[in-house]
């Protein structure tokens, strides 16, 4: 005969052993869930699907907007946008991007910070306005805040919106950035006025370049103030010479002729691609860093340059015109830095420093902050001095050669 204490103890511990299954069945739930979130990335919504035909009105015109909720700082208001811009042939696309500002009105037009992210993937959902966390590629967005900065993020074409991304082709990059600036100021709860300071990571950076090069002609009623970047790929040649025998090289260079077989008639993927590595190479290039969990799979396709193409890169037009092409190298009047981590396998700091003293002999405003054992990925390290740099910029202080 069972005693009412026994029976008591027994409910008691199938109540306990239950409860533990349960417990682990969530854990189990949410890690699965984790892992997912991780490796597949989001798919942009209807927001992104462009009109057509697209609107025949300037470029950085507003087509729509809609209030941004997702991870939004204390204090402030976001918004995504979709504008207009154009490619480097003029031709006009539609952009997306973020916008987000002090939420208390200001009484004067807002300084604006136009960020420019490094690499994401050069497929739609790719983008990161359209995520979960649309600051996840964006150093110190409180802190931008916190200065009363207006924070333009552009996801640059290609990513949210439709077709292939046109990666490391740093005219229509940097046209995307001008026009995201135009497009926050057409936001008047935004305050963002016409002064602006550009400021890249990586691809990124080789984009606030090109901003630097081109944003007195293409947006001339903008005020460029100075030109920011971390780990910038700013010489694509040297960059595809120094990353042939690299697996990481193998991914980003393997965008670039993906996306420029795109963009360019005379660019073929197929006709560098040796055969039997084609599928191997489609698999490689599919994950976006949004996702990063979505590459494990792909380790097993992992191949450096010189394993899946068939021809010298180098030697083999129109590639090494097309580096040349993308690479940013006109004069830029305003002033310039460069933060690099001297651990960057992927590009040298070499590279920077050649930048910097080359733009310097021609007399133009630029210095360079390294950073001593940090490797490609300087975004966060290299933040609280840019940040300082910025300031300085928009408060008109003279910065050092």
């Amino acid at each position: 005969m069972t005693t009412p204490g026994k029976s008591r103890f027994r409910q008691s511990g199938r109540c306990r052993t239950a409860l533990l299954l349960m417990g682990v069945m969530a854990i189990s739930v949410m890690l699965a869930a984790g892992l997912y979130f991780a490796a597949v990335p989001q798919q942009p919504s209807a927001f992104y699907q462009p009109p057509q035909p697209l609107p025949k009105a300037l470029p950085g015109s507003v087509i729509r907007q809609a209030s941004s909720h997702a991870k939004l700082p204390e204090g402030a208001r976001a918004w995504r946008v979709m504008y207009l811009s154009t490619d480097e042939q003029g031709k006009p696309l539609a952009v997306t991007g973020t916008v987000v500002a002090p939420d208390k009105l200001s009484s004067t037009p807002r300084p604006v910070v136009a960020w420019a992210h490094g690499t994401t993937g050069i497929r739609p959902e790719c983008g990161v306005s359209h995520t979960r966390d649309p600051y996840q590629q964006t150093p110190d967005v409180a802190g931008m805040l916190a200065q009363g900065w207006v924070v333009a993020i552009t996801d640059y074409p290609g990513l949210g919106t439709p077709g292939i991304h046109p990666y490391m082709v740093g005219r229509t990059a940097a046209h995307s950035v001008l026009d995201m600036v135009r497009a926050a100021e057409q936001i008047p709860e935004s305050g963002a006025g016409s002064s602006f300071v550009v400021w890249g990571a990586s691809q990124g950076g080789n984009t606030a370049f090109w901003v630097g090069q081109l944003a007195a002609d293409y947006a001339p009623e903008l005020t460029l103030k100075g030109v920011a970047a971390s780990a910038p790929a700013l010489n694509l040649r040297k960059i595809a010479a120094y990353n042939q025998d690299k697996p990481a090289g193998g991914i980003f260079m393997g965008m670039v002729f993906a996306a420029w077989d795109q963009v360019y008639a005379e660019a073929s993927l197929q006709a560098i691609l040796k055969p039997d590595a084609a599928d191997a190479f489609q698999r490689m290039i599919r994950p976006c860093f949004t996702a990063p969990a979505g590459f494990l799979p792909a380790l097993a396709d992992l191949r450096t340059p010189q394993e899946y193409l068939a021809v010298d890169i180098l030697a083999t037009p129109p590639w090494p015109g097309l580096f040349d092409h993308n690479s940013p190298d006109g004069p830029i009047a305003v002033p310039m830095v460069i933060a690099h981590g001297t651990a960057d396998a992927l590009i040298p700091i070499a590279l920077s420093e050649q930048a910097v003293s080359r733009r310097s002999r021609r007399g133009e405003t630029i210095q360079i902050i390294r950073l001593p054992g940090v490797g490609h990925d300087a975004r966060d390290e290299s933040a609280g001095y840019l940040m300082t740099w910025v300031q300085e910029r928009f408060e008109g202080q003279g910065p050092t050669r």
